[in-house]
Parts: C-alpha cells; structure tokens; sequence
C-alpha cells in the first residue's frame, strides 16, 4: 500500500478485536478521522487461538507503514479475562518490534476508563463518547517523537557481513554472508527489496561455502523501508561463527540488505541491521 507521507497525514490503523459473544462494525470512524486529516484504516481482527495475536498485529503494521494503531475496547471484550490477557501480552511482546513510543491508543465504547486495566491505562484510552476524541487523537499521534523502524541500523554492529562477488566461481552472481559477532542464532531473516533478483537463500559454511539446500521453519512476510517494498524471509536453521546466512543475487546486489533476528520459527524480523551498497 502506497505510504501517504508526502501528505503530511498521519496514517492509523483501527482494529476491532472480535470475540463470539458480539459482532459489531466500527468502520465508520475512518470518516469520522478523515474530517480531522487522519488516514485510517479499519479491520476486524478476530481472535485466533492458533496464531498469536502480537505476531498478526506487527506484520499488518510493518507492512503498512503506520503511525500509530487504534483499537476498540467494548465491556463485552473487557470483561472477557482470556481476552484481555492476550490483549497485554500482546502489547508487551510488540514493543521490541516496532519501538517503545509506537502509538498504540485504546478507544472506548462504552467502559468507563475507571473499568479499563489498570496496565492498559499506562497508554491513551479514549472514550468515543467523547466529542474531542479525534482531536485528542491527533495530538497523540502528532506530539511524539516518530520512532525508528526496525530496519534502522545501530551505532555497534550486531552482525558481521562479507560480500561475496563472483559467488561459487559464477561472475554473475554475487553472495552477501551474514554472521553473529558473538554466539549463535536460531531464528533469522533476510530482508530485501522486493524488486531485488533473488535467487537462493539459506545457510553454509561461513567464508562463502555452498548453501545447504535444506531449510527448516521458512518463515515469509513483507513490510517497508523508507519508500521501498522489502520481502523479509528467514529459517530456523542456526547460525553461528562456522555457519552463516546467505543470500545469492543475479547481478549486483540490491541498494540494500537487511538482516535481523526473530523471536519465534515463524515470527516477523525484530530490529534490522542494514548493508548499504550503495552511498545514501
């Protein structure tokens, strides 16, 4: 999806969290925003027991470049005590993913703020009864500092990189290998644009050995970095300072190449640390 930037309109996503007990729409606030120059985007996302709720949360919103997410709280929701444990966790489990100070803002359709969680409290919570809601909203997402995505690269190398031309002897193809500094890593993920003429992928004998071409746990998603689209894809194939990380390239490499660590086998990259190939 096209980023809205260059517009200086902060882009929302608003989710409804469904369970059984209730069915309701609240895609009319998207117009209600749009008055207030908020792009918004609304979902309903249904409780799934077989796939936690943080990780569909944080690929909907690396994928689409937002500012800051929305989500509905009913009674029925809050006075659901699974639901709402899986709500916190979720939140908690968020933050090394997409940064500390991510908007994330509850809004609430008929709950008092004293019936809230008290942890849940700890970010906005706006009442849509409220006529100055939007407004508040706006300054929720407007007067913060905006956080850094997790392709943002750290000051101290995490990773050490080596490129390699002519990869396997084929001068047109060309390797980046990637390895931990210190220790191992279990689940790991390339990220690259998606124009990108990727062509093999996987895990070898670090120094530029042959790529295995057994993978274990592919996981794969898609997100954005600055205005370019990357796919992210990774396995739970370790790495460590005698096995490394490859991606092979036809031609020269892409402008870019990130590389991050995962939480789980099939979970999104966390924090990213970047190669550039070319200058910026």
């Amino acid at each position: 999806m096209a980023s809205n930037r260059n517009t200086g309109h902060p882009r929302l996503w608003i989710s409804y969290l469904s369970i059984c007990a209730e069915d309701r729409n609240f895609s009319y606030l998207v117009s209600q925003l749009r008055d207030v120059n908020v792009e918004a985007i609304y979902s309903c996302l249904q409780l799934q027991g077989e796939t936690r709720l943080w990780q569909r949360i944080v690929q909907r919103l690396l994928s689409n470049d937002f500012d800051g997410w929305a989500y509905v709280l009913t009674h029925q929701f809050l006075a659901n005590s699974a639901c709402t444990a899986e709500l916190i966790s979720a939140i908690d489990q968020m933050v090394p993913y997409i940064g500390s100070d991510f908007v994330m803002v509850g809004l609430l359709h008929g709950v008092a703020a004293q019936h809230v969680p008290p942890v849940l409290k700890m970010r906005p919570c706006l009442s849509l009864g409220d006529p100055d809601w939007r407004f508040q909203l706006v300054d929720a997402l407007r007067n913060h500092t905006p956080h850094q995505r997790p392709e943002t690269v750290r000051e101290e190398p995490r990773f050490q990189w080596k490129v390699h031309s002519r990869y396997g002897g084929n001068p047109a193809l060309t390797a980046i290998e990637v390895g931990p500094r210190l220790g191992s890593i279990q689940y790991w993920r390339f990220a690259v644009p998606k124009k990108a003429q990727t062509i093999r992928w996987g895990v070898g004998a670090a120094g530029g050995g042959e790529i295995s071409p057994i993978k274990f746990a592919v996981a794969r998603g898609s997100g954005r970095y600055l205005n370019s689209d990357v796919a992210w894809f990774g396995a739970a194939n370790g790495i460590s300072d005698t096995e490394s990380a490859y991606v092979v390239f036809s031609g020269a490499p892409p402008d870019f190449v990130c590389f991050g660590v995962a939480q789980s086998p099939v979970g999104p990259p966390g924090p990213m640390e970047i190669l550039r190939t070319v200058p910026e």
